[in-house]
């Protein structure tokens, strides 16, 4: 016995940005540090009895500090390293947080440059459970039965004066200034589950409601990755939008 995996993704460039700063990990699938993003939604299924599986979302990090780059830089690195994983636990996903967030400091040091980098949200599936971690605010949730719940944390400072709060974690923070520490938890996975992992390109224009209702009424992932996006530049698209919708069969 053993349990598939079906999933979607779609990256789109939003229709303020000049520079489509995200990128993302999708068993082996990843952007080049410049593009406008994907065409068309992709689809796939993954067997968890002769594999593991992986699904990552980065999110530059905006303005002239090269959010591109970090994202980039990030996506590479995880697909330099994730195989050499043997056992999948909470250490050694901490570690490979760790390598990828010095990754895109020593490119930044090279650089002069002052501030860069990325959020990061990921699945990672063995046959029956699923390691969920992330830095940032990228968010990802779970869909178990009709009801939607976020399985992520934001970090973000709290009572600012900011329309948009800065983060408190993420991926290209110097190790001399402090150490990361990414939000990991693990659990079951049970047939019908849906994982969605975004940037906050989809959550700042839909609200949980809304992506709620798509999970829950969409029956097809494909279609409902298409149909949110398409709600998304609906309502202005103002930044890049990365959507990464899985289902457990």
């Amino acid at each position: 016995m053993y349990r598939k995996i079906g999933y979607a993704f779609l990256c789109k460039k939003g229709k303020v940005r000049k520079k489509n700063q995200d990128n993302y990990w999708c068993m082996g699938d990843y952007l080049p540090q410049v593009n406008n993003g994907l065409k068309r939604t992709i689809t796939g299924e993954l067997r968890l009895r002769y594999t593991k599986g992986a699904f990552c979302v980065f999110d530059g990090m905006g303005g002239e500090a090269q959010g591109e780059v970090a994202s980039s830089i990030c996506a590479t690195t995880f697909n330099n390293i994730y195989k050499s994983v043997l056992d999948l636990d909470f250490q050694s996903i901490a570690d490979m947080c760790y390598i990828m967030n010095r990754n895109v400091c020593r490119y930044a040091k090279r650089h002069k440059i002052d501030c860069m980098g990325t959020t990061a949200a990921m699945l990672l599936f063995e046959q029956k459970q699923v390691y969920a971690c992330n830095l940032g605010d990228s968010r990802i949730f779970l869909m178990r039965g009709n009801k939607l719940q976020k399985i992520s944390v934001d970090h973000v400072a709290k009572n600012t004066i900011f329309n948009k709060p800065p983060l408190t974690q993420h991926l290209g923070i110097p190790e001399d200034e402090f150490k990361i520490d990414p939000y990991i938890i693990s659990f079951k996975i049970r047939k019908g589950d849906k994982f969605l992992i975004c940037s906050d390109g989809l959550t700042d224009m839909l609200k949980t409601d809304d992506i709620e209702a798509f999970l829950s009424g969409t029956p097809n992932i494909e279609d409902c990755v298409n149909d949110m996006m398409e709600l998304v530049y609906a309502r202005g698209a103002i930044d890049n939008t990365t959507i990464v919708l899985c289902e457990v069969k």
